[in-house]
């Protein structure tokens, strides 16, 4: 069975498991992933944010939109379009300056905007990046969530800074062959949803950063009818690759 037809059988899969979404109270971080040796999502959790719009005084706080349904239907998709053997519950959530992070190849961070960083997560995100890590960023828009990550990411990795990935990265063919950038975000954001990029010396992607877009979005309501199967489908096929990249580079 070619990907794409076996990513639209996995959605199909999904509709019959619908989960509620998590006030505050119940977003546990503690929670166990499970057995260690299948893959396991590892979420960020930052403590301190930059609260332009109040977000932090209603609902998760930014770290966790999205959390767990993002996670579980997403791993589905995983587990059914690839040979990565891992569960709809191998998902975690750690905090950026704990040393645990190492024990993790790949890195999900919501709302990176609002992201207060310390000096402490920058140390050990640095060490992270520099024995192979990989961070997605995710879930952010305008200028002035861009200008504070691309701030605390200066704080990390002084010596780099984010380009703009194009088509031809191989990062958007390592598993899937994406078609397009031009994609279409889940709801009114105030610009053109753009892929960026940090690198090393070797020309390895450290990090990837979806800005005016929210594929977690997507992930979490693939199993409501509240967006299009077809940008749902898309949705799943970048981080499919996002996270095909992250083990194989």
């Amino acid at each position: 069975m070619k990907p794409i037809f076996a990513l639209a059988l996995a959605l199909l899969i999904l509709s019959g498991s619908v989960m509620p979404i998590l006030s505050l109270d119940e977003v546990d971080p503690a929670r166990d992933p499970g057995d260690v040796n299948l893959f396991q999502f590892a979420r960020i959790r930052y403590n301190g944010y930059v609260d332009f719009l109040g977000m932090g005084s209603w609902g998760p706080p930014p770290w966790a939109h999205d959390y767990p349904r993002a996670e579980k239907n997403f791993l589905k998709i995983l587990l059914e379009v690839t040979s990565i053997q891992t569960t709809p519950d191998s998902y975690l959530v750690l905090d950026m300056d704990d040393p645990l992070i190492m024990n993790y190849p790949i890195l999900y961070v919501s709302e990176p905007g609002y992201w207060n960083i310390t000096d402490e997560e920058a140390a050990n995100l640095r060490a992270y990046l520099s024995r192979g890590g990989f961070v997605i960023f995710d879930d952010f828009r305008g200028i002035q969530e861009w200008e504070n990550l691309t701030a605390a990411m200066r704080k990390v990795l002084p010596e780099r800074s984010f380009q703009e990935l194009t088509l031809d990265d191989p990062i958007f063919h390592c598993f899937y062959d994406i078609e397009t950038l031009d994609m279409v975000p889940p709801y009114a954001v105030p610009g053109k949803p753009r892929f960026y990029g940090i690198f090393d010396e070797q020309k390895r992607l450290l990090a990837v950063a979806n800005h005016n877009n929210d594929i977690g979005d997507y992930w979490e309501w693939a199993d409501e009818s509240f967006t299009p199967v077809n940008l749902s489908n898309e949705a799943f096929k970048f981080g499919v690759n996002y996270i095909i990249y992250g083990l194989t580079h």
